[in-house]
C-alpha cells in the first residue's frame, strides 16, 4: 500500500498543529527564523502588488468628509469660502449631510485625474511596507508563540495572542511609519500638490516639517489596527483551514481560508483603520484637526455620524481578503520554496535536538 502524502505547508509554516498529526509532527526540524523573515518579505511584495489598487481607492474615499465643517474653521476670508459656508449652513438646516463619494466614483476620480497610474500611488512605501511587514509578521509571530509554549499559556489562545504581539511589534517597528508615507502619497491626488512624489522627497519633507515624530502620526490607531487584525487572522486561519483542506492542503484551500481571515479581521476594526487614515492623511505645520486617536474617533462620530466609520468598507474589504489569500498561500510556498533550498545549499540548518538522558 502506498503511504500516505503528509503535508509541509501550514503546520510548518504557520505553527498550525492538527489533532491527528500525532507524536510524528512535534520530530519535524524547525525552520531557521531567516527562512521565516524572507518568506514573509517575498510573500508581502507579492500581495501588494497584487491588491494596491484597491488600498488606493480605499484610502481616496476615507479621506473625503461626509459632514458639516464647523462655520469658524479656517483663517481665509475669500469669496469662495463664504459661499461654501453658506452651502454647508444650508445643508444643515436641512439635516441632509453631504453625500459622500463611492467607491466607483473614486476609481473614475483617480483615473481621471491621473490616469492608470494613479491607482499604484505610493507604490514604493507599499513595496517597502508590506515587504518589511510580512518578514516582521511572521518571524516575530514565531517567536512570540515560541515564548507562550514555554510559559504554559492556553493552546487555544496561543495564535491569538502571539499575533497580538506581531501586530503591535510590526505597527512600532514598521507598519506606522511606511503607513503614513503611503497615505500622504496617495493624499496627493485630491490635493494635486505633488508634495510627496517620491519616497526619499517624502521622507525628508515630513522630517522637515514634523521632525521624525511626524513619521508616527497616528501609531495609536495604527498599532491598535495591526495588533487586532493579525490577532483574529492567525487565530481563524488555522480553525478554517481545518474545516476546508485535505492532506495534502490545495492551493484554492489556502487562499479560500485566508480570503475568509481577511473578511473577519475586516469587519472588526474598519472603523480604527478610518482614524488611523484620517489622521495619517493630516498635511502640513499648522493646527490639526484630529490630535490623537480617542479625540479623531469622537470628532468623526459627532461631525459625520457612524456611517463616516464605515467609509471605505467595500474596496479594503476586497483588498484584505484578496490579500490575505495570496499572503498566507504564498508564505506556505515561499516558506517550502526557500527552506528546501537553504537544506540544499547547507544553510540555515536546524540544530540537532538535544535528548536528555534517562
Amino acid at each position: 500500500k502506498l503511504k500516505p502524502k503528509t503535508t509541509r505547508h501550514s503546520a510548518r509554516a504557520l505553527g498550525y498543529r492538527s489533532d491527528m498529526s500525532g507524536a510524528a509532527s512535534t520530530s519535524k526540524p524547525k525552520r531557521h527564523f531567516a527562512v521565516s523573515a524572507m518568506a514573509g518579505f517575498c510573500s508581502g511584495a507579492t500581495e501588494a502588488a497584487c491588491t494596491m489598487p484597491f488600498d488606493t481607492i480605499k484610502t481616496y474615499v476615507q479621506v473625503q468628509r461626509t459632514g458639516w465643517e464647523h462655520p469658524d474653521r479656517g483663517a481665509a476670508h475669500t469669496m469662495v469660502r463664504v459661499r461654501m459656508r453658506m452651502l454647508l449652513l444650508m445643508r444643515v438646516w436641512q439635516s441632509s449631510p453631504p453625500p459622500g463619494i463611492t467607491p466607483i466614483g473614486a476609481a473614475k476620480e483617480i483615473y481621471k485625474l491621473k490616469g492608470f497610474g494613479g491607482f499604484y500611488f505610493g507604490l514604493p512605501a507599499v513595496l517597502v511596507q508590506v515587504a518589511g511587514k510580512g518578514a516582521i509578521r511572521f518571524t516575530s509571530y514565531e517567536q512570540y508563540k515560541k515564548w507562550l509554549q514555554a510559559a504554559g499559556a492556553p493552546k487555544a489562545s496561543e495564535d491569538f495572542v502571539a499575533g497580538l504581539g506581531a501586530g503591535f511589534t510590526e505597527a512600532f517597528l514598521w507598519t506606522t511609519p511606511t503607513e503614513r508615507l503611503k497615505v500622504l502619497r496617495q493624499n496627493d491626488i485630491r490635493s494635486g500638490l505633488n508634495r510627496y512624489a517620491s519616497l526619499p522627497s517624502a521622507i525628508q519633507t515630513v522630517r522637515a516639517e514634523h521632525g521624525i515624530r511626524g513619521l508616527y502620526a497616528g501609531i495609536g490607531a495604527c498599532g491598535i489596527r495591526q495588533a487586532s487584525g493579525v490577532g483574529v487572522r492567525f487565530a481563524v486561519y488555522g480553525r478554517v483551514k481545518e474545516l476546508l483542506t485535505t492532506d495534502p492542503p490545495q492551493i484554492w484551500q489556502s487562499a479560500l481560508a485566508g480570503g475568509i481571515t481577511g473578511c473577519a479581521s475586516t469587519a472588526m476594526n474598519h472603523p480604527i483603520d478610518v482614524v488611523k487614515t484620517r489622521i495619517e492623511a493630516q498635511d502640513g505645520a499648522g493646527k490639526k484637526e484630529y490630535t490623537h486617536t480617542v479625540q479623531a474617533f469622537q470628532s468623526i462620530l459627532k461631525n459625520e455620524g457612524p456611517k463616516a466609520l464605515y467609509r471605505g468598507i467595500a474596496p479594503r474589504m476586497i483588498k484584505i481578503s484578496l490579500g490575505q489569500a495570496i499572503t498566507f498561500t504564498a508564505y506556505e510556498r515561499y516558506t517550502d520554496l526557500i527552506g528546501d533550498l537553504a537544506d540544499s545549499m547547507g544553510i540555515f540548518a536546524a540544530a540537532p535536538t538535544r535528548v536528555a538522558a534517562c
